[in-house]
């Protein structure tokens, strides 16, 4: 025959593992997200999930048959669990809302940037648009351009470019790549060219408008400049 007793410490121990289980699954992995409001307070979260525990099983479990003791003190001190119940639920609905709004404002951050680097890229004029031509036509992530040069600079000051390392001291250059922001708004039809064929009129154009300082210079090593020479 199964006691009373036992029938309590089962019902206690279910609740236990169900209340780990759901913690495990839905919550724990969100303390894990980087960023997260959940994350950034993982320490005090667990302890305040465990208490959360501890308080519901005190309130909803039957103590009566496990400790009489314990029911009684319960009993008399249920109004404090009560608060503490509250504060515990409280605690997660702020942080809930806290990073509902973070998200929010995250989200509206980044598509006011997008549409405000959206706007540089329409508003490119044909030094800018010629420049960055030049990583398609030199088929090339990064290329070395003059720091100083004003079309380089007015890109670099946009956020369109970015430079990735210091200036070459034999030749004055810095690496610059198109930044992560605008490379979604740097398409064919942004910068003047067609994934179409494009007529001889169109191909002399573009060739004729790239810049100087932009094309690749490849150094002709000097003893094949001395038999040229000779």
């Amino acid at each position: 025959m199964i006691l009373p007793k036992q029938v309590s410490l089962v019902v206690i121990k279910i609740t236990l593992d169900s209340l780990n289980v759901f913690l495990s699954d839905n919550l724990e992995p969100l303390m894990d997200t980087p960023h997260s409001v959940f994350a950034a307070n993982k320490t005090l979260n667990i302890v305040m999930l465990w208490l959360f525990c501890v308080t519901v099983a005190l309130l909803v479990l039957p103590l009566e048959s496990i400790s009489p003791e314990l029911a009684l003190q319960v009993e008399a001190h249920k109004t404090y669990l009560f608060l503490a119940l509250i504060v515990e639920v409280s605690n997660f609905i702020s942080q809930a809302i806290i990073g509902f709004l973070s998200s929010y404002f995250t989200k509206r951050s980044i598509k006011q940037e997008q549409e405000a680097m959206k706007q540089v890229v329409a508003g490119l004029d044909f030094a800018e648009r010629a420049l960055l031509r030049e990583f398609v036509l030199q088929r090339k992530s990064v290329l070395y351009l003059p720091e100083g040069e004003p079309t380089v600079r007015s890109l670099v000051d946009s956020g369109i470019l970015n430079v990735i390392a210091d200036a070459d001291p034999e030749t004055g250059r810095v690496p610059v790549v198109i930044t992560k922001k605008a490379r979604p708004f740097i398409t064919y039809r942004a910068i003047g060219l067609t994934r179409g064929k494009m007529d001889d009129e169109m191909l002399e154009k573009i060739m004729n408008s790239r810049p100087e300082f932009a094309r690749e210079k490849k150094v002709m090593p000097r003893a094949y400049r001395g038999v040229k020479a000779a």
